[in-house]
């Protein structure tokens, strides 16, 4: 279980880094993205544990086996590649990193989806251009041209 755990949390991570230009061309994705994105995000800046990391821990302890120190990100992604330790700043750099990044793409989902709703109101709506109101028919009786009479 903690390896499926594991692999979700992987997945997530990776969705919400490289995911983004794929949901700012597809609006409609837009609500499940920050669905996922803003408790994240959250998790990170108020300095929590994240909660997939608790419970993949969990679980590496029910196996018996000893969980990893530290975070999930930086035990999965970063200590393969990067030998030293990691600074605790090194996480706001990410952070901030990831902001830089994924800014862009949802200010342009968002204008996209906003403009795709304005555009499908007005097409259901019709044009809207002022009526003006009409006036009952009325019959002009000409008179008929004045005959000569011989």
């Amino acid at each position: 279980m903690a390896i499926l755990m594991a692999l979700a949390h992987g997945l997530l991570t990776v969705f919400l880094v490289f995911g983004v230009p794929f949901v700012a061309r597809r609006p409609r994705l837009l609500r499940c993205y920050l669905a996922m994105l803003v408790p994240t995000a959250l998790v990170n800046i108020i300095g929590l544990a994240c909660p997939l990391t608790v419970w993949e821990k969990h679980f590496w302890r029910l196996a018996g086996e000893t969980p990893y120190e530290g975070g999930f990100i930086s035990h999965y992604f970063l200590e393969p590649f990067y030998s030293g330790d990691l600074a605790p700043s090194t996480d706001t750099v990410l952070l901030v990193a990831m902001v830089i990044w994924s800014s862009p793409w949802l200010i342009y989902a968002a204008s996209l989806s906003i403009t795709q709703r304005r555009s499908r109101h007005q097409s259901n709506d019709g044009p809207h251009e002022p009526h003006e109101p009409h006036e009952p028919h009325q019959a002009r009786i000409e008179n008929p041209p004045h005959q000569k009479v011989s």
